[in-house]
């Protein structure tokens, strides 16, 4: 080997903590340039029209719904609509814009759960997380948004194990205002109240007043208050279908136009996915389970987002996102089990390719019957790893006062 050769590879040695990164960002902004120009249904359906009714109805028009999310992104559609940009370019560049926002925060809760500060594991799970797939076909081909919350979860996450909760619950707020798939993750953040106790049940009030301050500039000019609390009842009763798309419990038992019971089965599989997170939380309080370890965290969040995915009617292809980012950094750490992300994932990718290209790479009940048996596996891991031999809250040691303080008499 030559003298510029060595010197080549100590250079690619010394700097490749930089050039995984860089390259990565590189690559993930050329695939998303290349779907730049695709428009999906939803925009032409929706995004589009929307866009059009705000951008005709200026300031004065967000006192009016336009579509059917909440107010907080309609706000942000109508400050998009005064920059010299199409509409598509637009929301996918705020998107976008969201993916180097999410990899980021993926890096931080590594950063914050490594007790060995791998910057090469930070680095990534940056990489890894610009460069999935299914994010870069959810902001760049879909012009969706799931970064933007799943991002702020994350820091929610990343600041409540760092005990800094007022700013963790902020950030749930702000998640919530925007997607109400929020509701995944809050029976994490309910578990860390009642087993850890290190949380306040009023900072659970921050994450509604987080939303209605979000919506109040709306408000402001005119808009009907109630409608912060009615959007997202709305949206779960829309298109009243028990499955759309998603590969859930819901995908073996009925087609994606099946209407036939409705409300008897979104009764039935609310009640199902309470009953399941229930039991995780009397299991969680009976056995002392320290939810802020690593290991306990990480597995009870994808357990519990999981479960709401599985079980809940009505899901989308695209609400596995969180889960689908959440298995990505816990198989960082346990690179063992890196095949439930890939799979997480690939399953989501499924779910794309049919709503964007029309091209069903796997009938919808076969993959359903894989991806329960996933969900199977991460409940025994949950049972097993943190119920069973979780590390426990340690029990505060009784002081004896008698040793400690002497017994004066008069």
């Amino acid at each position: 080997m030559t003298k510029v050769e060595e010197k080549f590879f100590d250079f690619i040695k010394n700097k490749i903590i930089y050039i995984i990164p860089i390259a990565a960002t590189i690559l993930g902004i050329v695939i998303r340039y290349c779907g730049f120009n695709f428009q999906s249904d939803d925009f032409n359906s929706f995004l589009n029209p929307w866009w059009s009714a705000i951008s005709a109805g200026g300031i004065k028009g967000l006192a009016q719904q336009v579509g059917n999310y909440n107010i907080p992104y309609q706000i942000i559609t109508y400050i998009l609509t005064l920059f010299p940009f199409e509409a598509l370019h637009s929301y996918k560049l705020f998107s976008v814009i969201f993916d180097f926002v999410l990899a980021i925060s993926a890096a931080l809760v590594v950063k914050e759960f490594d007790s060995n500060n791998s910057r090469l594991r930070q680095v990534l799970t940056y990489s890894v997380v610009f460069c999935s797939i299914t994010v870069i076909f959810n902001s760049s081909f879909w012009a969706q948004c799931d970064s933007i919350y799943v991002s702020l979860i994350l820091l929610a996450i990343y600041f409540v194990h760092r005990h800094k909760n007022i700013a963790a619950f902020v950030l749930l707020g702000a998640a919530f205002a925007f997607k109400l798939q929020t509701v995944f993750i809050l029976p994490v953040f309910l578990y860390l109240y009642i087993s850890n106790r290190k949380i306040s049940i009023l900072h659970f009030l921050l994450i509604p007043v987080t939303d209605i301050v979000m919506c109040l500039p709306a408000v402001f000019l005119g808009r009907n208050f109630s409608d912060i609390f009615t959007i997202y009842v709305d949206q779960t009763d829309y298109g009243k279908q028990i499955q759309m798309n998603c590969p859930n419990l819901w995908a073996l038992i009925c087609d994606r136009n099946d209407t036939t019971y409705y409300y008897l089965f979104k009764t039935i599989s609310i009640a199902i996915a309470v009953l399941a997170l229930g039991i995780g939380l009397s299991l969680i309080i009976h056995k002392s389970i320290d939810l802020m370890n690593r290991e306990n965290l990480l597995l009870t969040s994808i357990w519990t987002v999981f479960t709401c995915i599985m079980f809940l009617s009505s899901m989308h292809e695209r609400y596995g996102y969180l889960l689908d980012i959440l298995t990505i950094i816990y198989a960082v750490f346990m690179f063992k089990r890196v095949w439930i992300a890939v799979l997480c994932n690939l399953i989501s990718l499924r779910g794309y390719c049919f709503y964007l290209f029309t091209y069903d790479v796997l009938d919808i009940k076969l993959t359903a019957i894989i991806y329960t048996a996933t969900y199977a596996y991460v409940t025994y891991l949950f049972i097993k790893e943190v119920i069973m031999n979780g590390k426990k809250l340690e029990t505060p040691t009784k002081i004896d006062t008698a040793k400690v303080i002497p017994n004066h008499t008069a």
